[in-house]
């Protein structure tokens, strides 16, 4: 993967270290397929970043940061 080898691998648990631009991946529990968002430069009420993904419905900016299992968190 482009972002393993050139990017830089950071925290998926300190919700201080999501910065905007970053890259997200997850683990969707539904047959266990990968998903990948962008961090937004918006927050959510609780202060947890913003992400804008496309999940089938199309592109949305939605507070699912900690909604999966996050697998990596990139920023390049």
């Amino acid at each position: 993967m482009f972002f393993a080898r050139h990017a830089k691998t950071l925290s998926t648990t300190d919700k201080a270290s999501f910065q905007a631009g970053d890259v997200v991946t997850w683990r969707l529990p539904n047959g266990n397929l990968p998903h990948t968002g962008i961090v937004s430069d918006k927050v959510a009420a609780d202060g947890t970043p913003l992400i804008i993904h496309n999940i089938g419905r199309g592109t949305q900016e939605e507070n699912i940061l900690f909604a999966y299992p996050i697998l990596k968190h990139f920023r390049y």
